[in-house]
């Protein structure tokens, strides 16, 4: 049995791809108001000096002390509506007396 690696190479692409085509139709499919940007746990988590994993975590654990409430959530995660952290940052700071 010869296994043609052109052609696994092409398989695995694909796959990997997968996750990053399914992330795209699920935004075009929702209305984000013009002037928001979509932000993922990633992005979340890099804007709030946290690890993606412990984004996740707070999430999973419906600990909003430290995140917002996800803005949407869609099939690959929630999503945040980048206006809408800034707000919940200025609330935060004031809430401490920043």
């Amino acid at each position: 049995m010869s296994i043609n690696y052109g052609h696994l190479s092409e398989y695995v692409y694909n796959l990997c791809m997968i996750s990053v085509m399914v992330k795209e139709i699920d935004l075009n499919r929702i209305d984000v108001p013009e002037d928001y940007e979509v932000l993922d746990a990633t992005a979340l988590g890099r804007r709030l000096g946290f690890k993606r994993d412990t984004v996740l975590a707070y999430l999973s654990r419906r600990n909003f002390r430290r995140i917002p409430r996800p803005n949407r959530q869609l099939a690959m995660g929630p999503i945040w509506y980048e206006k809408s952290v800034r707000e919940w940052e200025v609330k935060e700071d004031q809430a401490r007396g920043r």
